[in-house]
């Protein structure tokens, strides 16, 4: 008896992130003051460092504006987590966690040059 092939999953539309963002963080930037820890109820620690296993990749890049680090890594972030780290990123006064699109990064860029 020939068992039927499983259906393959249906491809997600380019910038579909399934209700989530991505979020950027600076290391080099962060002045670990706990804020967006205490903002977030624990979704990034003391140092600012959103969960290790949300992250997407470590990039470096020249920055433009010099005043940008040129570390930094992204992060997806889960769609039940988006309002609270939304409210992190008021908290956090050295602006070393942003949502990605509104940062100044080259991948925030490439993105946008995608749509």
């Amino acid at each position: 008896m020939k068992r039927a092939s499983p259906e393959p999953a249906s491809p997600r539309a380019p910038g579909d992130l399934g209700g989530g963002r991505l979020l950027v963080f600076f290391p080099d930037d962060t002045t670990s003051d706990g804020g967006a820890a205490m903002a977030t109820g624990g979704f990034f620690d003391d140092d600012n460092v959103p969960p290790w296993d949300t992250w997407v990749g470590m990039f470096r890049e020249d920055p433009e504006p010099a005043q940008q680090s040129e570390d930094y890594v992204i992060s997806w972030v889960p769609p039940v987590f988006v309002e609270a780290v939304a409210q992190g990123i008021q908290a956090n006064p050295e602006s070393c966690i942003q949502w990605l699109e509104d940062s100044t990064t080259l991948m925030a860029q490439r993105l946008k040059d995608l749509r």
